[in-house]
Formats: C-alpha cells, sequence, structure tokens
C-alpha cells in the first residue's frame, strides 16, 4: 500500500484547488456535487482529495486538468509524476515576438468569444495554436497567427475563427518517415507518401503537403475535442486569400457557433421534455441551433461523425469516413431522443443535423427518414432560397480543388431538403401543424459575393431572425401558462441582441 507524506498530499490538494479555479472560470460555480459528478467520482472522495486527506487518483487529476482545458502533462509534471523533461514545452521567454503574440491573441480572442462559442470544449484555432505553440520543434519553424472574422448589421457577432500557421523562410519540410514516425506516436496512421512531380504534383505542392502532414500531427491531440474544423489554403484555392498574409497557406478554419457542442447551464425547464432539432446549415439556419441552446442554457450537439452515446451520455468517438457514413451519428443522437411513441425522460438538448444527412439514396436512406418522422423531439426546419444555395455552391467551388461541382451539388441538397419536408408534412398531420416550426429564408439582399471569405452581414442577421422565432415559438407551444421564456434566457448573444432582431418575415417567415 502506498502512502504519501504531507507535503505531496498539500501539493495534490493546492494543484485540485487551483484547477477548480480554472474550471470555474470556464464553466461557472460549481457545487462539490456537481463536480464530483462531471469527475465521475463520489462528493465525499472529492473532498477528501481536497482536503489533503487521500491522495488524488491520477485518472480524476487527468478529468479536472481536461475540464479546465490544461495540459494533463504538465499537471503531471507538476505533481511529480512526469519527469519535466518529457513535457513538451517552449519557455515564454525563448519564443520569438510573433509566437508571444499568438499567444496574447489566444486569450484576447477567447474573452471576445464569451457568449458566443463553446466554453468547455474550447475552439479549434485556440487549441491547434496552443498546441503548436507547446511543441517545442513546431513553434520554432512556424509563425502562428489568429484572428476573429465578424458578420451581422443589425447583428454583429465573431463568425468564423481562424488560425494562420506560416513555416520560417528558413524552415524545411521534415521527411515522409520523419512524419510517419511522428504520426504512429500520436496514434495517427503512417504519412502516405508525397513524391515530387507525383500525379502532377509541383515542388511547391510537395512542400506544402508535408509542412501541412506535420501541422496536422502535432494538431491532432488537441484538435480531437475542437469539433467540426477544416484546413484551408492549399494551392489552387481561393477563397480565403484576402484574409492571409501569405498564399497557399495553412489555415484552420472554424464557425464560431455550429463548429462544437458545448455543455447545458442552468437550463430552461420546458413543459414537455422534447429536445429541439434543427435541421440547417451555415448558409441557411445552423447557428441559430447554438444561438437558441446557449439563450436556453441547453446542451448544443451538432450531429457529425463523431456522435455517440455510451449509456445516453454523450461522447466523442473516431470519425467516420466517408461523409455518407454520418449519418450513423444522426442515427445515434435519433437513437437517444427516443420517438414520440414511447416515454422519456427530459432531455434539454439542441440538436443540429445538417440536410445533406438525408441526402443519400440507398439502403440506409429510409432508416434515416424514419428517425426523422418518429423522433421525440420538436423540428425546426428553414428552406433557404435559391439564391442562398447558389452563393453557397460557388462558395464550395473556391475551398477545394476537388469540391463537388457546384450544379451537382445545389440538385443534391434540393433532393434532401424534398425529403425533409415531405417527413414534416406527415408530421404535421400527425402531431399538428404547431408541433414543429417550419421557416423560409428571403433571398438575401445584397447578392453575397461568393469569393467573400466573410459572411454576409444580413445572413448573420437572419441567424438572429430565425434563432428569435424559435423563442417566440416555444413560448407558445410548450410554455404555455408560464411566465414569458423571453424573461428567462440565459446570459448569450441571442439576449443581448434580441431587441435588433426581426421576427416581420422579411428575412424569415414560417411557411
Amino acid at each position: 500500500m502506498l502512502t504519501y507524506g504531507f507535503g505531496e498530499l498539500r501539493t495534490a490538494a493546492d494543484t485540485m484547488r487551483g484547477l477548480r479555479g480554472e474550471v470555474e472560470e470556464r464553466l461557472g460555480p460549481l457545487s462539490d456535487e456537481a463536480l464530483a459528478k462531471r469527475l465521475g467520482i463520489s462528493t465525499g472522495a472529492l473532498r477528501s482529495y481536497a482536503l489533503g486527506r487521500t491522495m488524488i487518483k491520477p485518472a480524476v487529476l487527468r478529468a479536472l486538468a481536461e475540464l479546465a482545458g490544461v495540459q494533463v502533462s504538465r499537471v503531471y509534471a507538476e505533481m511529480g509524476w512526469l519527469p519535466r523533461h518529457e513535457v513538451s514545452a517552449v519557455r515564454q521567454s525563448d519564443l520569438p515576438e510573433q509566437l508571444r503574440a499568438a499567444t496574447s491573441a489566444v486569450t484576447r480572442l477567447s474573452e471576445s468569444l464569451d457568449g458566443l462559442a463553446s466554453q468547455d470544449t474550447g475552439r479549434a484555432a485556440l487549441l491547434a495554436a496552443g498546441a503548436v505553440l507547446n511543441d517545442e520543434q513546431a513553434a520554432a519553424r512556424f509563425q502562428v497567427r489568429l484572428s476573429a472574422l465578424r458578420s451581422g448589421v443589425r447583428c454583429p457577432a465573431p463568425t468564423t475563427l481562424v488560425a494562420e500557421f506560416t513555416p520560417g523562410d528558413d524552415a524545411l519540410p521534415l521527411t515522409v518517415d520523419d512524419l510517419t514516425a511522428r504520426a504512429l506516436a500520436v496514434g495517427l496512421r503512417p504519412v502516405s507518401e508525397v513524391s515530387r512531380g507525383a500525379g502532377g504534383a509541383d515542388a511547391a505542392s510537395t512542400r506544402h503537403r508535408l509542412f501541412q502532414a506535420e501541422l496536422e500531427v502535432v494538431t491532432a491531440e488537441a484538435l480531437s475535442r475542437a469539433g467540426d474544423c477544416s484546413w484551408q489554403g492549399e494551392p489552387g484555392t481561393t477563397l480565403w486569400r484576402p484574409v492571409c498574409r501569405r498564399w497557399p497557406t495553412h489555415l484552420l478554419v472554424q464557425h464560431v457557433l455550429t463548429g462544437q457542442p458545448f455543455a447545458d447551464r442552468l437550463p430552461w425547464v420546458s413543459t414537455d421534455g422534447l429536445p429541439v432539432v434543427v435541421i440547417g446549415a451555415d448558409y441557411s439556419i445552423g447557428p441559430a441551433a447554438a444561438l437558441l441552446a446557449k439563450a436556453l442554457g441547453w446542451r448544443f450537439v451538432p450531429v457529425s461523425s463523431a456522435t455517440a452515446f455510451d449509456s445516453g451520455r454523450l461522447v466523442r468517438s473516431q470519425a467516420l469516413s466517408p461523409a455518407t457514413r454520418r449519418r450513423q451519428g444522426w442515427g445515434a443522437a435519433a437513437r437517444r431522443a427516443g420517438v414520440l411513441t414511447e416515454p422519456a425522460a427530459p432531455w434539454p438538448v439542441v440538436m443540429l443535423v445538417r440536410p445533406y444527412v438525408f441526402g443519400d439514396q440507398d439502403a440506409y436512406d429510409a432508416a434515416t427518414l424514419r428517425l426523422l418522422r418518429n423522433v421525440r423531439a420538436h423540428i425546426v426546419y428553414a428552406r433557404p432560397s435559391p439564391e442562398h444555395l447558389d452563393w453557397w455552391a460557388r462558395r464550395r467551388q473556391l475551398t477545394a480543388r476537388d469540391a463537388q461541382p457546384a450544379d451537382a451539388w445545389t440538385a443534391d441538397i434540393l433532393g434532401a431538403l424534398t425529403r425533409v419536408e415531405e417527413v414534416l408534412e406527415e408530421r404535421s398531420v400527425a402531431l399538428g401543424s404547431d408541433h414543429d416550426l417550419r421557416l423560409r429564408l428571403a433571398p438575401p439582399s445584397p447578392a453575397p459575393d461568393a469569393a467573400d471569405p466573410l459572411l454576409p452581414g444580413t445572413l448573420t442577421d437572419s441567424h438572429f431572425d430565425a434563432a428569435a422565432l424559435c423563442l417566440r415559438w416555444l413560448d407558445q407551444v410548450v410554455n404555455r401558462g408560464r411566465a414569458s421564456l423571453l424573461r428567462e434566457l440565459r446570459p448569450s448573444a441571442l439576449r443581448d441582441h434580441l431587441p435588433g432582431t426581426d421576427t416581420s418575415g422579411r428575412t424569415v417567415a414560417a411557411w
């Protein structure tokens, strides 16, 4: 049996207290009971650790560090459980000026996004920047630049967060063998051979791909908890060029609202306990789902290929590929919600499901639609205008050299929307016209420029308008006989901008 000295126990207690403070800065005040539940231990065990009576278990300390957003290996080193030389780190005094500026930008951007992005899972650009800064080799090879793109006229807000990683002028790409060794060390697949000139690739493209592979390896662990994001800036693409220092570049892009899940916080309680399923994308009303969840204090779950549940609890699984298999994430979420014919415990969650989930017509098509028809939830859906789809289809062409042709993509999405609308009509007949909410988006005016990386201000405004319409609909449908829901909104971007929203039908209307 291991025994610990007073000093060791005190160090552990002090470490716990510091980490708990950082957790509460991110999540708000937590009772002992609530924190113990998040860590998967008893309240008595938590208090015993905190008082220095017993030594905290490594698994519990890891869970606490992850809640705090702190590098686990650093905490272990402070506890004396890991040699400090094994912790990849760059001392602040050793960082070049541009990297110190990037570290400062992480803090500033994090503060500016409060109330919008997740407080508990981190943000992709920030996490990736931190991973590079804390990797001694990568920090010496890449300059890091962070920026937030804002949009909106009546309801201005950060909409996209980007991190640009620029190799130093004297930096040379790592060899495939070196990259493969690093990839295997963090549990990734070996890096495929990148042959100079193979497949029409020139020397510049080969160099770009090797640097990109290095960044993907360095940031892999951090991005595993970051939500949906994408690497942009490859040769032959143009969309993000206006916001970058150098082109082509290595740019990590994440939509602030829809890119990641976040946990509930003092959730509003509806009268029927049903979750809300929003069917939409960033070009329609996808961000309205996150705005709504934050204002209600509900959990936000953007359904993806990595969506999975363990005994009803949301967990992260390894993302599936190809994209058509992402429907399995929708299946997991729908089964967790249950079906309307069976009673279930209340589930305060807003789920975002992209329309393409319902776009494939094969053996699984009937099953995905049947889950939509029977899911125990209120559904919010918006029909985008042809102008919305045309703008997004042309925009997609500028982000990847192998993007699906615009006409083919639009045809696939229209097919998916038609199938969704047919199911919603069946639900309306069976459940009543007010059980779900169907909206229609007015064409954006003026017509947006597909080559502009900034989201159109009118589109951002319409996201807030759609979320405001959802609030008023919920107030009528599941808040009857109680004080207005609009008086109970949690601190959030939607609550702040509610007076500026337009629910007259000029941008978003019910149908």
